[in-house]
């Protein structure tokens, strides 16, 4: 009798894990083109908006990428294209001329603050009909399977380093 219990669980847990996917997935694509539209804006650079705004001596590139769970060459390209933007200004560090910190722009400021009632807009849309007791339960689960995530891919990486 256990087996057909274990293979439901295991059905319900992929099926739940794919929708979870296909979720993030639907409202990235929602939430991008959402802020495009209103402010010609990505998901991308608003992250990076909301780190350098909370960062007033500014960022380091890794920091961002840090922030914003990208790849550190990913966030080259977003510096480049905020930058061209008049979004942040980069300086180089007068000790060590390899490090350079990023820092948000008045121009940048005045985008990520135009950018917080859309972003209302967009949770509003997308939380639309979950509850405050559901959505207290969803970022719940939400955070321990963000950890699981965070764990596996340390894992992998010190795997990864023990081979070489």
């Amino acid at each position: 009798m256990a087996k057909p219990v274990e293979a439901e669980l295991g059905y319900i847990r992929v099926s739940t894990f794919i929708l979870f996917i296909q979720t993030a997935q639907m409202v990235l694509k929602y939430s991008d083109a959402y802020l495009y539209r209103k402010l010609r804006l990505s998901v991308s650079k608003l992250i990076a908006l909301q780190a350098l705004s909370r960062a007033s001596e500014g960022m380091i590139p890794s920091e961002i990428a840090r922030w914003t769970s990208t790849e550190r060459h990913n966030i080259t390209t977003l510096i480049s294209r905020m930058k061209k933007e008049k979004l942040v200004t980069t300086e180089r560090n007068s000790t060590n001329k390899r490090l350079v910190k990023v820092k948000l722009t008045n121009k940048g400021r005045e985008v990520y603050n135009q950018s917080i009632p859309v972003a209302a807009e967009i949770f509003n849309q997308v939380m639309l009909s979950i509850t405050e007791g559901d959505a207290k339960l969803l970022k719940e689960k939400c955070g321990i399977m963000r950890q699981n995530a965070i764990r596996g891919l340390k894992d992998l990486t010190d795997h990864a380093a023990r081979a070489h």
